[in-house]
């Protein structure tokens, strides 16, 4: 409690200043994240998400801020008597916007009935017997461990992605536990990384073609 307010009696540029210092205070990121942003975090998951709980975007947005060695945090010099509070909340709701956005488009191209080749190929890939599809069989072989793993659970054997979520996840880059996200942005997440295991595949099957 004396550490959370000695942190909150810090001035705006002193905040950018440990955030930003090396080694990093850990209990100062803390604090930051989940204290200092949580009022607009959780106003930004509620809106955006329809989930109340801010620090299922604690990751995404550490990772959002932190990039190129806290650029977004040093821009800011509090003109016109703009607060680092209103600043962040503005910059995090432009990002998650463009994220929820970049996003749904990847879901809605997860599988396109419109496009024959995707069907196509994957009407072979379920066949069982791996002999009679060679071509498609050897771009599968050619595919990374992780989305041989996505593919031969969410296509091959045909489980739900909730289902497999468990077993993708070790595969996902990300640091949070499965268990502290939603069902709605597992399934998303694992909607996309299904997405690019398909593209993988089809670029494979047409070098394979090619050669």
């Amino acid at each position: 409690m004396l550490q959370t307010r000695k942190y909150a009696l810090l001035s705006d540029k002193e905040l950018i200043d440990g955030l930003t210092a090396v080694p990093p205070d850990n209990r100062l990121h803390e604090y930051f994240f989940k204290e200092k942003c949580k009022h607009f975090l959780t106003y930004i998951s509620n809106n955006l998400y329809n989930e109340d709980d801010g620090n299922m975007l604690i990751g995404d947005f550490y990772e959002y801020l932190s990039n190129d060695d806290w650029k977004i945090l040093k821009t800011w010099e509090g003109k016109n008597g703009s607060s680092l509070n209103s600043y962040l909340a503005s910059c995090s709701m432009n990002f998650f916007k463009r994220k929820v956005k970049a996003d749904k488009k990847h879901s809605d191209f997860e599988i396109l009935p419109s496009t024959p080749d995707i069907i196509e190929y994957l009407d072979h890939f379920t066949a069982e017997e791996e002999s009679e599809n060679q071509p498609v069989w050897e771009a599968f072989k050619m595919l990374k461990k992780r989305d041989q793993v996505i593919l031969r659970l969410l296509v091959i054997e045909e489980k739900e992605i909730m289902e497999a979520a468990k077993k993708i996840w070790p595969y996902i880059k990300t640091d949070k536990d499965i268990l502290d996200v939603s069902q709605k942005h597992i399934q998303s997440i694992i909607a996309m990384a299904k997405h690019r295991a398909l593209v993988a595949l089809l670029n494979n099957l047409k070098r394979l073609t090619r050669n």
